[in-house]
């Protein structure tokens, strides 16, 4: 079983329906929209895309910089008009629930603490 399926497999376990796109899953946790990535590996990774549209490019990058430098089991990274939240693990039939409540957990507070530096700054 891939990374994927075993997340799939809890969200579906917990009542989510998960809605499958080419090469990605998203479904909404406590009020925020999350991505799985698909691919064929143990390895799955969890995204919050956060729309940074209306801030400076460079203070994007700087603040993502020293996000990442502060974290260790998450990662920002920028794109064009967004920053990607994610966290990157490997499932298997022995993660709990309480572990995937916490890695979603995880990234809505990283997310928001983006926005918090980025109005800061």
């Amino acid at each position: 079983m891939t990374g994927f399926d075993y997340f799939k497999r809890f969200l579906q376990d917990e009542g989510f329906r998960p809605k499958e796109e080419d090469g990605f899953a998203s479904f909404k946790f406590e009020g925020t929209s999350y991505f799985l990535v698909k691919n064929e590996s143990a390895f799955v990774q969890v995204v919050v895309v956060c729309n940074t549209e209306k801030y400076d490019r460079i203070k994007v990058l700087e603040v993502c910089n020293k996000l990442n430098a502060d974290k260790f089991v998450t990662k920002f990274v920028v794109n064009d008009k967004t920053v990607w939240c994610s966290y990157e693990f490997i499932p298997s039939e022995h993660t709990s629930t309480d572990e995937y409540s916490m890695i979603l957990s995880l990234l809505e507070k990283n997310s928001d603490e983006l926005f918090q530096r980025l109005d800061q700054a």
